[in-house]
């Protein structure tokens, strides 16, 4: 699925140049973003959005709440939430643990922009 203007993406990053950069990355793609520097601030912002954000992009290392508590708490507003986690290391098998679990897509930082559209717009046609 290509974004059109009414694909909504809320992206969930701490390092506030990283975020900057998916921020600029995901607009220039056609996206409205929504944005959260901690576990606390998403889940606060998809409560309130639910209806308008399509996919979520979070980091796992995050404040307050980690990504997975994070993608935990979303299910339970939206079992249907499509969540890409991203994170600077993971181990094979728990990235396995994490598909199986329901995310869309696990990516491993660093990424190319292209790849971080690309598995988004993978978790919006799925």
């Amino acid at each position: 699925m290509e974004p059109t203007p009414h694909n909504s993406i809320l992206i969930v990053e701490d390092e506030v140049a990283h975020l900057s950069l998916l921020q600029t990355t995901f607009e220039g793609a056609g996206y409205r973003v929504f944005a959260a520097k901690d576990g606390i601030a998403a889940k606060d912002l998809y409560a309130r959005h639910e209806k308008e954000i399509d996919v979520v992009l979070c980091d796992m290392a995050l404040p307050e709440l980690g990504g997975w508590t994070v993608y935990q708490a979303l299910k339970e507003i939206n079992p249907r939430v499509k969540v890409v986690l991203t994170s600077g290391y993971l181990d094979a098998k728990v990235k396995s643990l994490f598909v199986s679990g329901g995310v869309k897509d696990f990516l491993v930082k660093p990424y190319e922009p292209e790849t971080i559209l690309k598995s988004v717009r993978d978790a919006l046609a799925n």
